[in-house]
């Protein structure tokens, strides 16, 4: 049992560094799909990755230190199946006539051996249906599939890591994993009743996703953009710049790489920089309404050319010996500790308003940046675009019907009222066909 403890540990520590990795992808799925990011589903998707882990941890663990080692017992597949009944004798099933004889029974190294085997997939086979939403058949065939890649990882040695087999390959622990895949599979059943439907919990994410846009969906976009503008850098140093040692360089090569990530990209996609394409996001009116080219460069430009890139102007500008400020009678000297200072706390502050409304918009509001309120811009996702078009032109349609004196107390009823109309006129029509002819 200690062993089997100690596999966990390893998989507690090694978790962390996993999830990390699998976090951007998961998150760039869920927003794409979904629009927003379930919390309960989440958890569900982490812990399922938690799981395998610890089942192919105790599996593989421990690993010989020697990668040469021979161990003979492993050198040759056990392919009888259910060979563990063998070792049962009159004896041992008689024992089980009392509470003591069934826990000294289940006590057996090749007894539990056998139930732990069973045991190590039966989650596997709760996650198949309560998260994957798969038959049984198919918890069947995924859940003996499982098995093998465990079996085929001890057969070669790690997948050639060792030189031989460490560990027998047993095909009954093709089948007893495979029953505990199945037996989760229908202890899930009942259990399904008590948990939430992950269908309702993906609709409830496709509704929050077109009605708001959240902070984290934007820093991921944001993030993909950044790396897209260090490969457009790179490119310009490389291939276009050369060995050149201009003193504007940095400048001029930061200049183009945003210009081309954040302005260009968007002017052509009519509003989507990479990162935005990904994750499904548009820069556009505040009513959702498309914006124009000129308002991408406003709004980049401002952010990027005008305020982040400023310490890389004032580094390319500023006078190394510093300049002298007269006020009053008063002179005095402002140098490049002066300068950076304030530069610091600008930036300072603006991270913190970041840091303060980013908060704030976890609570359905509406992330802003002053360089959106100066260019009457928004980044929405597509979802939310749709939306706020569909509305202003459901409004349209009942502006027009008011004026119209329809007498339609809602669209529905002027769609109803209009089909009526036109299904009368069909019908007279034929009625004047058939009058028509008897005449």
């Amino acid at each position: 049992m200690s062993s089997y403890v100690n596999n966990i540990r390893v998989a507690v520590l090694l978790f962390p560094l996993l999830s990390a990795l699998f976090s951007l992808p998961y998150a760039i799925y869920q927003y794409r799909k979904y629009g927003s990011i379930s919390l309960w589903k989440t958890f569900l998707v982490f812990s399922f990755i938690f799981y395998l882990m610890c089942a192919y941890f105790m599996v593989i663990l421990p690993l010989p230190a020697d990668r040469t080692i021979l161990i003979p017992s492993a050198q040759h597949p056990q392919l009888h199946p259910l060979s563990f009944l063998d070792s049962f004798t009159m004896a041992d099933l008689r024992s089980l006539a009392s509470f003591s004889g069934v826990i000294a029974f289940l006590r057996r190294p090749d007894v539990y051996t056998v139930y732990f085997n069973v045991l190590l997939t039966v989650p596997f086979g709760l996650y198949m249906r309560y998260l994957f939403h798969r038959k049984w058949w198919q918890t069947l065939i995924v859940g003996f599939c499982l098995s093998l890649f465990f079996e085929i990882s001890q057969l070669s040695g790690l997948f050639g890591i060792y030189e031989y087999p460490y560990r027998l390959f047993d095909v009954d622990d093709l089948i007893t994993n495979t029953t505990g895949a199945m037996l989760g599979f229908w202890v899930s059943i009942p259990l399904c009743h008590f948990l939430p439907d992950l269908r309702e919990v993906d609709e409830r994410s496709i509704v929050r996703g077109s009605v708001h846009t959240s902070f984290t969906r934007r820093l991921i976009a944001f993030a993909i953009d950044l790396v897209v503008t260090a490969a457009v850098l790179w490119a310009w140093r490389t291939f276009i710049a050369g060995g050149s040692t201009w003193r504007y360089d940095t400048l001029a090569g930061l200049l183009v790489s945003t210009g081309a990530a954040f302005m260009l990209i968007p002017c052509i996609t009519r509003g989507q920089t990479i990162g935005h394409m990904v994750l499904r996001l548009r820069v556009v009116r505040p009513d959702g309404d498309s914006a124009t080219c000129l308002s991408y460069i406003a709004r980049y430009g401002l952010l990027f050319w005008v305020f982040l890139l400023l310490p890389v102007w004032v580094s390319a500008l500023y006078p190394t010996q510093g300049i002298t400020v007269r006020m009053w009678v008063d002179e005095y000297a402002v140098g490049a500790d002066t300068v950076e200072a304030i530069l610091s706390s600008v930036y300072i502050t603006w991270f913190v308003t970041i840091a303060l409304r980013a908060v704030i918009s976890a609570f359905k509001h509406p992330f802003v940046m002053l360089n959106g309120v100066m260019t009457d811009t928004r980044v929405m996702s597509e979802a939310q675009v749709e939306r706020l078009r569909a509305a202003r032109n459901a409004q349209s349609l009942a502006d027009e019907l008011a004026e119209n004196d329809l007498g339609a107390s809602s669209v529905d009823d002027a769609f109803d009222t209009s089909f009526d109309s036109v299904y009368s006129d069909e019908l007279d029509a034929e009625i004047d066909e058939v009058r028509a002819e008897d005449e």
